[in-house]
C-alpha cells in the first residue's frame, strides 16, 4: 500500500468537522447506526476529493503535486479495496469496513469517486455539458447512489433520484464557486455554454475584470440561463423521487432543499456571485428546511 497521507490518521467525525458540509444536516435525522456508515461514507470521499483539491489551491498545479495527488489517490483506492476486503488500516477504512458489512455496500461508486476526483488532475474544462455530466456523475451522483442501502431505499428503484440529484446538486455548487475554480485555473461551465453567450473564457479564468460583471452584460445573461437549468436539474430530479422510498430518502430530501434554496441565493446575487464572499446557506435556515420544509 502507498504511504498514508496525513489525512489517515483522522477519524470520519474530525474530518466532517473540519468540512463544514451542508450534508451535515440531514445526517441529524438518521438513527445512530445509519448515522455513523453515512459519516464514514462521506469521510472517504472528503479526503479522496481534498487530495485533489490541495494540486491548484493556490492556482499553481506543478506536476509535483499532480504526483503527490495521484499518489494519495493510490493509497485511498488500495483503502478502500481493503475496507471492503476486511483489512482496512486508517480509521476511516475501519468505518467504511463496518458500514459495508451492516448495510452491504457496493464498492463501485465509491471508486466512481475516486475517478471523477482524478479527472481533476487534468480537465481545467468541458467543452459541452453532456461532457460535464460524466465528471458530475462520479464525483456528485455516485455519492448518493452509494448511500442509497444506508437511507434504508431500494438501491435500484432509487438509482435514477440519486443521479439526477447529485447533478443538480454539484451544478449548484459549480455555479456559485465560479470564481473560486476560476482563481485554481479552472472552468466548469461548459465552453458551448460560454460561447453561446459570448462570453470568453478569459474573462473568467483566473478573475473577472470588473468591466465584465455589468448587469445585462453576457455574464450576467449567461448565469440567469445556467440558473434556469439548475432548476430545471432539481425537477427532474423530484419527477423520479420513488414514493416507495420517499421516507428512506428524507436525508437526501433535506439536502435538495437546502440546495435548492443554495441556488437561489446564488441566482440573486447574479454576477456579483463572482465577487461577493462564498455564498452559504445559514444554519438556522438549514435546520428550518430540514424540519419544515419536507
Amino acid at each position: 500500500m502507498a504511504s498514508p497521507p496525513l489525512a489517515a490518521a483522522r477519524s470520519p467525525a474530525e474530518i466532517a468537522r473540519a468540512s463544514g458540509s451542508n450534508f451535515l444536516t440531514s445526517f441529524l435525522f438518521l438513527s445512530p447506526g445509519r448515522r455513523r456508515a453515512l459519516l464514514a461514507v462521506y469521510a472517504f470521499c472528503r479526503v479522496v476529493d481534498d487530495a485533489v483539491d490541495a494540486i491548484d489551491e493556490d492556482g499553481a498545479a506543478t506536476d509535483e503535486r499532480r504526483v503527490e495527488a495521484r499518489r494519495q489517490l493510490d493509497f485511498w483506492r488500495e483503502e478502500l479495496d481493503a475496507a471492503f476486503a476486511g483489512r482496512p488500516q486508517t480509521p476511516t477504512g475501519f468505518a467504511l469496513h463496518r458500514a459495508a458489512e451492516r448495510f452491504d455496500l457496493d464498492p463501485a461508486p465509491l471508486h466512481d469517486v475516486c475517478n471523477g476526483c482524478e479527472m481533476d488532475l487534468e480537465a481545467r474544462s468541458y467543452v459541452t455539458f453532456a461532457a460535464l455530466e460524466v465528471y458530475m456523475r462520479r464525483v456528485a451522483s455516485a455519492v448518493g447512489i452509494a448511500c442509497l442501502p444506508i437511507f434504508g431505499a431500494d438501491p435500484e428503484r432509487s438509482r435514477a433520484y440519486a443521479d439526477k440529484l447529485g447533478i443538480a446538486l454539484q451544478y449548484t455548487n459549480i455555479l456559485r464557486d465560479v470564481a473560486e475554480d476560476g482563481a485554481r485555473g479552472r472552468l466548469y461551465l461548459p465552453l458551448d455554454t460560454l460561447e453561446a453567450h459570448g462570453v470568453d473564457r478569459s474573462t473568467l479564468v483566473p478573475a473577472p475584470p470588473p468591466a465584465s460583471l455589468t448587469p445585462g452584460g453576457p455574464i450576467a445573461r449567461m448565469l440567469v440561463a445556467e440558473h434556469q437549468r439548475a432548476k430545471s436539474l432539481y425537477a427532474e430530479a423530484d419527477a423520479v423521487l420513488p414514493d416507495a422510498d420517499r421516507s428512506a430518502l428524507r436525508p437526501a430530501r433535506i439536502m435538495a432543499n437546502i440546495y435548492s434554496d443554495l441556488q437561489g441565493r446564488v441566482e440573486k446575487l447574479g454576477p456579483d456571485v463572482l465577487t461577493a464572499p462564498r455564498c452559504r446557506v445559514p444554519l438556522v435556515r438549514k435546520l428550518y428546511l430540514a424540519t419544515f420544509g419536507l
